[in-house]
């Protein structure tokens, strides 16, 4: 049985080799991020977030060949995932005030120092002994003055034995501060705290001073990636801010990475850190929700660098065949759009200045409404082909992979061999069953939100966004909105009389409620909600949030996925219906569509999701 080319591993546990030889590069979107400076890298889960900081590796560079020597590095970077559990552990919330600030710092710090030991220890025989015994010499400096242990000083020890040494040390640091917060509640009180205590400025900065001098090195800062910091607790993020406002990047780079719920940029004494004195942004996102004729070159790229791998002879295009039938049945409805906005354009009539973006605007609206007939069903639309399947991953590779490995081991299963394409059949059955998926986790989740205890509100207040906002009714209504948006995009694409028929996203006219925004928050924190950051541009000059659909969706309530769409304009008490109500949501739109069928609220955004050929 071959190997399925489209398998998706966690990054943080992939060897550098296999990293190096399917990681495509797409720093050339993202300039920001090697460079030296403070960085936020936001964007939903499955961006691609994580390999693109562990691509900056040290020992991933090297197993690309893109270095020859640690010499070479322009940064040194090591890969902080923050997403275990000691992070988010209840327990954290049982101290208050400085005392849970300082020794949350000095267990984040141990991390850092840990992850950055471990990296100096793979690396070792580039490094040499003197450079290992000043590193460890500092170590212990400094960890004596924060109230801690040193770490044994063996003067016949090579360089792997000292960093391994360190490297131990700074473990049992960790289970000290873990027990600390493991055993709180077997107390009757809050027992005193009488560990070390290290932090940013007074250990962190130092010790990388000593790296950034190794002889191995050019004098380069050291990249601290910190992935998916949202996942800490709010007191946290504070302290990885107020980390942030010291600008102290000559030595130590911060890029920290979120699934668009980082929930403060207030520092510990309340300061708010500011782009770009303080650091630059990017939204991966964005980039490829707005711009996804760069989202799909890269997934091609990503494509064919898989199938190398797995020595499959076949372009993205063929692989992932499109419906024969439909797209000639396609090109023919295109051809008599185009005569007739000829005609039209002939007798003087208004209209779009070429036909071919007529043709772009409603030619598979066209089609739909024909395929469905008087049953009003576009069941047998089919949503095959490798540009269709980019879109549906609405600029989450992820979304792209996931789909695509099931459908080659729906082939394999079926075949017993090598898969030679992904027939069109299979590939509808899986966008269509992964849609559903999508929508069936919100009417199927059972998660209580601690809001819902009186006794536990205050901790609340403290815990990740990730953690909160998720009782059930929260969810509910999500689905409600989505189903709402869903339903009314399929009866206008439906409806012939309409002058745009595609819609995929709405422009929210005025401010939301608290409860609204909490659920378009928790709709774009799980990927169902995308934001633009062109948002609309209203009378006055105004700039008002645009909330896209994932196109994941398109299968389930029948849309048309691809490029060109149009947006609607609502208010706030739209969407607040939706969450209670969406049919009487869908019923108020269309009755005022009918009411003023020549003044739609719409607005054009024909570059949003434009695709090259």
């Amino acid at each position: 049985m071959s190997t399925n080319p489209f398998g998706v591993r966690s990054p943080e546990k992939l060897d550098p080799q296999y990293i190096a030889d399917n990681f495509v590069d797409v720093f050339t979107d993202l300039p920001h991020v090697k460079d030296p400076g403070n960085t936020f890298i936001s964007g939903a889960r499955g961006t691609g977030k994580s390999m693109l900081l562990r691509a900056l590796e040290p020992a991933v560079m090297l197993a690309s060949r893109e270095i020859q020597n640690i010499k070479q590095l322009r940064f040194f970077s090591i890969h902080v995932p923050l997403k275990q559990v000691w992070f988010g552990s209840p327990e954290f919330q049982r101290l208050a005030g400085y005392a849970r600030l300082a020794i949350g710092e000095h267990l984040l710090t141990m991390q850092i120092v840990f992850t950055l030991v471990s990296s100096l220890g793979v690396l070792h025989e580039q490094i040499s002994l003197d450079d290992a015994r000043k590193f460890r010499a500092e170590f212990n400096r400094l960890l004596s003055l924060s109230g801690g242990k040193a770490a044994d000083t063996d003067p016949d020890g090579a360089s792997s034995t000292i960093f391994a040494t360190v490297k131990s040390v700074c473990e049992a640091e960790l289970i000290k501060v873990r027990q600390y917060y493991t055993r709180m509640p077997f107390e009757p009180q809050v027992q005193p705290y009488h560990g070390a205590l290290t932090g940013f400025l007074d250990f962190l900065v130092p010790l990388s001073m000593v790296v950034k001098r190794f002889a191995s090195l050019n004098d380069v800062p050291l990249f601290v990636m910190l992935d998916d910091a949202d996942n800490l607790p709010q007191h946290l993020q504070r302290v990885l801010n107020s980390w942030v406002s010291t600008r102290s990047t000559h030595v130590v780079c911060l890029k920290i990475t979120t699934q668009l719920g980082y929930a403060t940029y207030r520092t510990v004494d309340d300061r708010l850190i500011e782009s770009p004195h303080d650091f630059s942004e990017v939204n991966l996102s964005v980039i490829y929700t707005s711009r996804l004729d760069i989202y799909s070159k890269r997934v091609k790229q990503i494509v064919e660098r898989r199938f190398k791998i797995a020595e499959i002879d076949s372009r993205p295009e063929t692989f992932f065949p499109v419906d024969g039938k439909q797209a000639a049945r396609l090109g023919e409805i295109t051809k008599e759009i185009i005569r007739e906005h000829e005609s039209k354009m002939a007798r003087g009539e208004k209209g779009p200045a070429r036909s071919r973006d007529e043709a772009i605007r409603i030619a598979v609206p066209r089609l739909m409404t024909e395929l469905s007939g008087t049953s009003r069903s576009s069941q047998t639309f089919s949503y095959a082909g490798f540009e269709s399947m980019v879109n549906l991953s609405s600029g989450v590779l992820r979304w792209f992979l996931e789909p695509a490995r099931r459908m080659y081991d729906h082939v394999v299963s079926e075949q017993k061999g090598l898969v030679p394409f992904i027939p069109v059949d299979v590939q509808d059955k899986v966008v269509w069953e992964w849609a559903r998926e999508f929508l069936q986790w919100l009417s199927d989740v059972k998660i209580t939100s601690s809001r819902d205890d009186p006794e536990e509100q205050d901790d609340d207040a403290d815990a990740s966004l990730h953690a909160v906002g998720h009782n059930t009714e929260r969810f509910e209504q999500l689905r409600n909105l989505l189903d709402g948006l869903g339903s009314l995009f399929r009866k206008r694409l439906l409806d012939e009389k309409s002058k745009e028929r595609r819609l995929f996203s709405v422009v929210v006219r005025n401010k939301p409620s608290r409860d609204l925004q909490d659920v378009l928050d928790l709709g774009e924190r799980l990927g169902y909600l995308q934001t633009a950051d062109n948002a609309a541009k209203e009378a006055g000059g105004i700039r008002l949030p645009r909330y896209i659909l994932a196109r994941r969706l398109g299968p389930y309530y029948h849309l048309d996925i691809s490029g060109y769409a149009a947006h609607l304009s609502v208010t706030a008490g739209d969407l607040e219906t939706a969450l209670r109500n969406p049919r009487e949501f869908v019923r108020k739109r269309l009755k005022e569509f009918d009411r003023d069928a020549t003044q739609l609220p719409l607005d054009l955004e024909q570059k949003e999701n434009d695709i090259e050929a």
